[in-house]
């Protein structure tokens, strides 16, 4: 359990240097990233990587984008077509989770009725999303299947969990080989 908690942490890290888009709510100004410069224009959108999100957004110059119940609707909805059919995983954006672990917290801290039953809505419909994805995966790691199409549409969490399992269904077939007389 230490070795995947450990590529948990490190696919963490990694993740930070990812961009994500944002939206801009302070006055315009530049960031220098060093190998690019970044102008920020209040009310518009732009690419910043992960890590310099969690500092900025803290001190009100930008936020992240919230995943809406219409777009969880969306994939839940194309999840199901073929719920039973391991090869139909639907393209969801890299930093869905993220965006809707972001999301849901922001919800759980809000006493208004309507955020708290958005937050019901919401962490009940990622959870079926999630469900749902985690059991194809299951299964096209049961089967040894490596698509490179199917694996381009797991979020950077779905791919650790596929290829860790995937890994270890072929150890244990392996180690079943050796022990048959």
């Amino acid at each position: 359990m230490g070795l995947i908690k450990a590529k948990y942490r490190a696919l963490g890290r990694l993740v930070k240097t990812w961009k994500r888009r944002v939206e801009v709510l302070d006055d315009t100004f530049t960031i220098d990233l060093g190998m690019e410069e970044v102008k920020l224009a209040k009310g518009s959108q732009s690419e910043l990587p992960s890590w310099l999100i969690e500092v900025l957004e803290p001190e009100g110059y930008v936020s992240q984008i919230p995943v809406t119940i219409e777009e969880i609707s969306k994939y839940l909805y194309q999840e199901k077509q073929n719920a039973t059919v391991p090869g139909s995983l639907v393209q969801i954006p890299w930093d869905f989770y993220m965006r809707a672990r972001y999301t849901l917290k922001k919800l759980s801290g809000s006493s208004s009725p309507s955020d708290l039953e958005n937050y019901r809505r919401l962490s009940y419909m990622v959870n079926e999303l999630q469900r749902l994805r985690i059991r194809k995966i299951v299964q096209l790691a049961s089967l040894n299947v490596f698509d490179q199409t199917l694996i381009n549409k797991m979020t950077p969490e779905e791919n650790l969990v596929f290829q860790d399992l995937r890994l270890s269904l072929t150890l244990i077939g392996e180690g079943d080989g050796d022990s048959a007389v």
